[in-house]
């Protein structure tokens, strides 16, 4: 494990890719508001941002999932150390980015988009007629239609396909994971335990970038370091 990351640090830029809960549990605060599309009366702009509200996260109830959260603050400060570059989807910054604004994303770490999956048709940003399907939310729409013998895979793995209906947050997260795998990451970086476990355990399916925990990820580093 040790020798792993000595050689990822020694020989090429460590490329990590961070899950949306990453996102999501960095960010202290959230601020909501709603949009409105068309404009109700003359005058008015076609899109108008209701007031702005603050809201503050509360802290982790299980004990395991509290270390890992209070763990994501060194973890950045240590990738920034190294000059890690960190990716992620399209899909995760436009969902978080309006919530937490670019500055707070992970702790102010710049963060790269991650280069699409074959078969990609963009999800955001087009009227919902181009986008229809069984959902009114145009990201599980495009997760419905894909296709791809690749994503069907780890989606299967991802627990995705389970049943008679699509489980659209399980078929999310093998969309991410194979976005980490097209963009040749060492790491997928996840706070979400069931995944890590379905995966990393699953026999019979290889998958290159090694699912880690934010703990997982900063004792391979301080341990790289200290050797």
């Amino acid at each position: 494990m040790i020798n792993r990351v000595i050689a990822l640090i020694s020989k090429h830029v460590m490329k990590v890719f961070l899950d949306s809960n990453i996102f999501q549990h960095s960010a202290t605060t959230y601020r909501t508001s709603v949009i409105y599309f068309g404009g109700a009366k003359p005058g008015e702009s076609l899109v108008r941002r209701g007031s702005i509200k603050t809201i503050h996260k509360k802290p982790a109830q299980g004990e395991e999932l509290r270390k890992e959260i209070e763990c994501l603050p060194k973890l950045a400060a240590k990738l920034k150390q190294i000059e890690a570059t960190l990716i992620t989807d399209f899909e995760n910054i436009y969902s978080e980015v309006h919530k937490v604004g670019f500055s707070e994303l992970f702790y102010g770490s710049h963060i790269r988009y991650a280069n699409r999956p074959p078969a990609f048709e963009t999800s955001l940003g087009v009227p919902s007629w181009l986008s229809s399907g069984p959902t009114k939310n145009r990201f599980h729409n495009f997760l419905h239609r894909l296709k791809n013998p690749r994503f069907l895979e780890l989606a299967r793995y991802a627990g995705g396909l389970q049943g008679t209906c699509y489980n659209y947050n399980q078929l999310a997260d093998a969309y991410f994971l194979w976005c980490a795998e097209v963009n040749c990451a060492d790491y997928f970086l996840t706070l979400d335990f069931r995944l890590r476990r379905s995966v990393s355990k699953a026999k019979g399916l290889v998958y290159n970038p090694k699912i880690v925990t934010a703990t997982e990820l900063l004792a391979e580093l301080n341990n790289s370091r200290s050797s």
